[in-house]
């Protein structure tokens, strides 16, 4: 009973995700005498669902894996058929024996969406009705925490990543976030699976919707609304896995690139540009938008790096609009231009 109200605590406790996954897996293995704890997400792509194995506890060692660039890298939901089953019965299923003789135990992961991911357990012995009710317990714990850091997170409209948690997401996604609440957490050793180019750095992009005043004006708020969900839903399906997303204000969005090399950059934003020209969006139309980058340094932080990217988006919009502008690629009279100019409108209006 005291484990499990020490689980209980650990995990209200916490505001990571990360840890919050390496509490749960550790709190099952706790309890449970489990010799592996496994904890999969649901990844969608292309229409169809993959599997990525989140986080590992074996010989009581967690290891925390990234999802990697490239989404079709990860095993199909199909090629595990116990996993399957319990995503399509929705409720916890034993698993297929290992090769050692070890049990294993599947338990749903759920959300408001539906199974979201899967814990999975392995032990010497079967578990029984009691300790089955007792995971199944504790993972409702975990999934309303969750839904509770998912309300505060994110942003009420287009459900991305709201502007309060981009200086949080920045810093830790770059590295550059003290360490100083790991200790709190009960693990030996925390390993991480290197991205695919872990030497090239991140990009930070801005965007904004052109004309979308004039959208409001003509179709009224509401319409405008639908054309922010549906810009919402393209980064969605556009971007990867482990790129992340906001909506930073009104029609204005921000996009933390994963690590890649300086020449695919504009490559990958640029195609983002023409799906969002080439779609039609209901009632509205075509709908454009302009695009600025910049690379984000080891001593950047999240203020510095946006400022440059608003910098270089504004430079898109006094240009024509439309089109994708790389703030490295501006002379700094360019920058400056647009400053004088930005100002030059606040004094008219």
């Amino acid at each position: 009973m005291i484990k499990l109200v020490n689980s209980v605590a650990d995990l209200t406790a916490l505001r990571d995700r990360e840890e919050l996954e390496i509490i749960m897996a550790l709190a099952a293995a706790d309890l449970l005498g489990a010799t592996t704890v496994k904890l999969w997400r649901l990844v969608g792509y292309s229409d169809e669902l993959r599997l990525h194995e989140r986080a590992l506890l074996a010989d009581r060692r967690v290891t925390i894996s990234d999802a990697p660039s490239n989404a079709n890298d990860l095993p199909t939901l199909d090629s595990r058929r116990d996993l399957r089953l319990c995503y399509d019965r929705q409720t916890p299923l034993p698993a297929s024996p290992s090769e050692k003789g070890r049990r294993g135990h599947i338990f749903p992961i759920m959300s408001a969406r539906g199974v979201v991911g899967f814990l999975e357990i392995c032990r010497a012995t079967p578990l029984s009705d009691h300790r089955q009710r007792l995971v199944s317990g504790l993972l409702r714990i975990y999934q309303n925490h969750l839904k509770i850091l998912d309300y505060s997170e994110s942003d009420a409209l287009t459900g991305l990543l709201n502007r309060r948690t981009f200086e949080a997401a920045f810093a830790h996604l770059t590295r550059m976030e003290a360490t100083s609440r790991v200790g709190a957490v009960r693990f030996e050793r925390i390993e991480r699976r290197r991205p695919i180019d872990p030497d090239q750095p991140r990009w930070l992009a801005a965007l904004d919707i052109d004309f979308f005043k004039g959208i409001n004006d003509r179709f009224g708020h509401q319409c405008g609304d639908d054309v922010l969900v549906s810009m919402a839903r393209l980064m969605r399906i556009s971007f990867r896995e482990g790129d992340r997303l906001f909506r930073y204000g009104g029609e204005e969005f921000v996009i933390l690139l994963e690590p890649m090399a300086a020449q695919y950059v504009s490559g990958v934003l640029e195609r983002f540009r023409a799906l969002v020209e080439a779609h039609d969006f209901p009632r509205v139309g075509s709908v454009t938008i302009s695009i600025g980058y910049t690379c984000v340094g080891a001593a950047d932080d999240g203020t510095a790096a946006f400022r440059r990217a608003d910098d270089a988006l504004y430079a898109a919009k006094r240009q024509g609009r439309n089109q994708v502008i790389c703030y490295e690629e501006l002379g700094c009279g360019a920058v400056l231009s647009t400053h004088a100019l930005l100002e030059a409108d606040a004094l008219v209006h």
